[in-house]
């Protein structure tokens, strides 16, 4: 073997080597040529569910907010109708405003009666006494006896002495003026 073919060998076995590493640098960069387009994929696909979710979150919220808003004017309009009742309630109640005094005649009786949906005739009868006696938790028997005034005066938060006297009756005209709107 001559120099020539020992130079030749040499410079064979370097190509071969050179060809060998760049073989190698060529898998490797391919490998992370594919590593990062595996990886660039992997982000573009959660961008993408991210965008989909932040999307669906922003369309739910916005339901949210539509339904919110559609309970607010239902309940102003309920407010709104309830208010209008009430005056028209109060309009019409005004003729059975009581003044309290504590004498329980017959307006307080009228009032009483139109309250408790009784016939309005201004006669504490018994229909009247049953009305307020289930009204306020006693036997009901249409006779106005001592359970009937206590039970009334624990009813409307009075002295509880079964005399159903001025201070009770003050508190009953109080309490049907509460019931008609004022």
């Amino acid at each position: 073997m001559g120099l020539f073919d020992k130079f030749k060998s040499k410079e064979a076995k370097a190509k071969e080597e050179a060809e060998a590493k760049a073989a190698e640098l060529k898998k490797e960069t391919e490998a992370k040529a594919a590593e990062a387009k595996a990886k660039a994929e992997e982000a573009a696909k959660k961008a993408k569910e991210a965008a989909a979710k932040a999307a669906e979150e922003a369309r739910i919220a916005e339901a949210k907010a539509k339904e919110e808003a559609e309970a607010l004017k239902a309940e102003a309009v309920k407010k709104a109708e309830e208010l209008k009742i009430a005056e028209a309630k109060k309009e019409a109640n005004k003729a059975f405003k009581l003044k309290v005094d504590g004498d329980f005649g017959p307006a307080s009786i009228k009032a009483v009666q139109h309250v408790l949906g009784c016939k309005e005739d201004g006669i504490c009868g018994t229909q009247t006494i049953k009305a307020i006696q289930k009204l306020v938790g006693a036997d009901v028997d249409g006779i106005w006896g001592t359970q009937t005034s206590k039970k009334l005066q624990k009813f409307l938060g009075v002295t509880v002495d079964g005399v159903a006297g001025p201070e009770t009756f003050k508190a009953f005209q109080k309490w049907v003026n509460k019931e008609l709107g004022f």
